[in-house]
């Protein structure tokens, strides 16, 4: 259930931002949350800032458990497709994962339960 936040420049084409957050969404499925669909949620906003001085910033704030190994993938898949669609070399990147415990994320007014792997469940 990852809350993921893409910050893209001002006059950034809505098409774009479509693919973006299309992309991304699949990312998700790919990489981090195999089973999880009704709930992962993609958000794509402009900023007043430059690509490389600020841009794109991705916020990703989702429930503990994911190995590294499923963060990196998904930072991989993210660059790849800002890389396609703006044109953003990696080092220019920012992704920032935030953790917080599943009592604290709440979907129609009850809380997620503990994240595990679709294969341990």
């Amino acid at each position: 259930m990852p809350v993921i936040r893409i910050e893209v420049p001002e006059g950034t084409p809505q098409d774009t931002k479509k693919r973006i957050r299309e992309g991304v969404k699949q990312a998700v499925l790919d990489t981090l949350a195999p089973k999880e669909t009704k709930y992962d949620y993609v958000a794509i906003r402009e900023a007043f800032a430059e690509i490389g001085d600020g841009l794109p910033l991705v916020t990703v704030d989702l429930r503990p458990g994911r190995e590294p190994e499923r963060k990196k993938a998904l930072v991989d898949a993210i660059a790849a497709i800002l890389r396609t669609e703006l044109n953003v070399d990696p080092i220019d990147l920012y992704v920032l994962f935030r953790e917080n415990p599943a009592e604290n994320h709440y979907t129609g007014g009850i809380p997620l339960p503990a994240w595990v792997p679709a294969d341990k469940d």
